[in-house]
């Protein structure tokens, strides 16, 4: 009996991974680019993130802003690190086309592959635990910030009173990489294989 539950688990897992692979295919991935995102500051905290957008109706270059719904990016997402690689707080300021974050600056050229101007990530509604990252020179220049600090990007938050803290400052810009195309049907065709794998070998040891 447990034999048999086991194959049906092994067959369902199988059989999903393949249906996820052929939805998603028909969905034209091939249209969607996807970008992985990361910065580290001087005293070595660090961000981690995600965003993407739909490749047909993007111009060269994205720009977001501010609350509502977004003009180009599909989703946006960061996670926060300390000094020890341990993880602060994740946010997704973008999701389903909608922007969460009141102070939203994404700025990206996809052209170059690359982030530039105004930045300013993260989640701030002034509560204990809220972290985020801003290029504090580039929203000065676009007159978003009024903060003088002597280095591009700050790593902030606030603390259990709700309180800022500049937590990390540094020069090094945002830097970017292209998540291959295919990449997420290909996992799920990995996974696909090994549950038919795992299906055949039951079936063996079964028959044996």
């Amino acid at each position: 009996m447990t034999n048999l539950f086991a194959k049906k688990a092994i067959g369902m897992v199988a059989t999903t991974a393949l249906v996820l692979a052929i939805a998603i295919t028909t969905h034209n991935l091939a249209d969607a680019a996807e970008f992985n995102f990361n910065w580290k500051g001087d005293t070595g905290y660090s961000a981690k993130g995600s965003f993407n957008y739909d490749t047909t109706t993007a111009p060269s270059v994205i720009s977001e802003a501010g609350l509502g719904a977004t003009k180009n990016l599909q989703s946006l997402s960061i996670s926060f690190f300390d000094p020890f690689s341990t993880l602060i707080n994740s946010f997704t300021p973008v999701l389903g086309s909608v922007s969460n974050y009141s102070f939203l600056r994404f700025n990206f050229d996809n052209t170059t592959q690359q982030i530039f101007g105004p930045f300013d990530v993260g989640k701030d509604d002034e509560l204990p635990g809220d972290t985020w990252l801003n290029n504090n020179l580039a929203l000065i220049d676009e007159g978003f910030s009024n903060e003088v600090l002597a280095k591009e990007f700050g790593f902030n938050n606030r603390d259990a009173a709700g309180i800022k803290q500049i937590l990390d400052l540094s020069n090094n810009s945002v830097q970017v990489s292209k998540v291959p195309e295919g990449s997420i049907i290909i996992g799920l065709l990995a996974v696909c294989s090994l549950g038919l794998t795992a299906h055949r070998n039951l079936s063996r040891a079964n028959q044996e």
